[in-house]
């Protein structure tokens, strides 16, 4: 039987691969991504990473409590919080500071978008929330981390080694758990 995960997953088909081998992608791993758009793309990636927090939030007050506490406790119960421990060493390395992701303006456009996206299914309901919050989690960073992880580059591979780790693993594994604890309700709402 397939689950649900595997179902939505096929239902995108091949923007699936292009989403995970995007050109961005592909020179996260030949190491030719220049270093200002990587340093872009990681002061976003935190604005991101604390919006999706607050959005997860909110959807686990609408979710059973069983489920809540698990997805809660995978991502939230280390010191880390979900990909601010590979943030804060980049920072360091990058010389990226609090400051700086504060005060260089808004998210851009496809941020902006996507974190728009998570707070509107995280008030329609659990499972819908989980159905749009999976592909970031799972196929965003966890696949694209396993691709990339063994480039050349000291800086990419030290993003690409966390996500592509058994810990952040456990994460999105209890994220796709749930989702298919959920079923056939995770694909019902607008858009989805």
């Amino acid at each position: 039987m397939v689950s649900t995960h595997e179902r939505l997953r096929d239902l995108v088909g091949d923007l699936w691969n292009k989403y995970t081998r995007h050109e961005f992608v592909e020179r996260l791993r030949n190491g030719s991504l220049p270093m200002d758009v990587f340093r872009y793309y990681l002061i976003q990636d935190t604005k991101y990473v604390r919006e999706m927090q607050k959005a997860v939030i909110k959807a686990a007050s609408k979710a059973p409590l069983n489920e809540a506490i698990d997805i809660l406790t995978a991502v939230f119960s280390n010191v880390e919080r979900g990909g601010a421990e590979v943030h804060e060493r980049l920072f360091h390395d990058l010389s990226i500071t609090e400051d700086e992701v504060n005060n260089t303006g808004g998210f851009n456009l496809v941020n902006y978008a996507y974190t728009k996206h998570l707070h509107y299914y995280a008030s329609l309901g659990w499972p819908q929330f989980l159905a749009a919050w999976a592909p970031c989690m799972w196929g965003g960073y966890y696949e694209i981390g396993k691709y990339v992880v063994g480039t050349g580059n000291s800086i990419f591979n030290a993003w690409a080694e966390f996500y592509a780790s058994n810990d952040y693993w456990s994460r999105v594994e209890a994220i796709l758990r749930t989702l298919d604890k959920c079923g056939g309700n995770a694909g019902h709402g607008e858009g989805v």
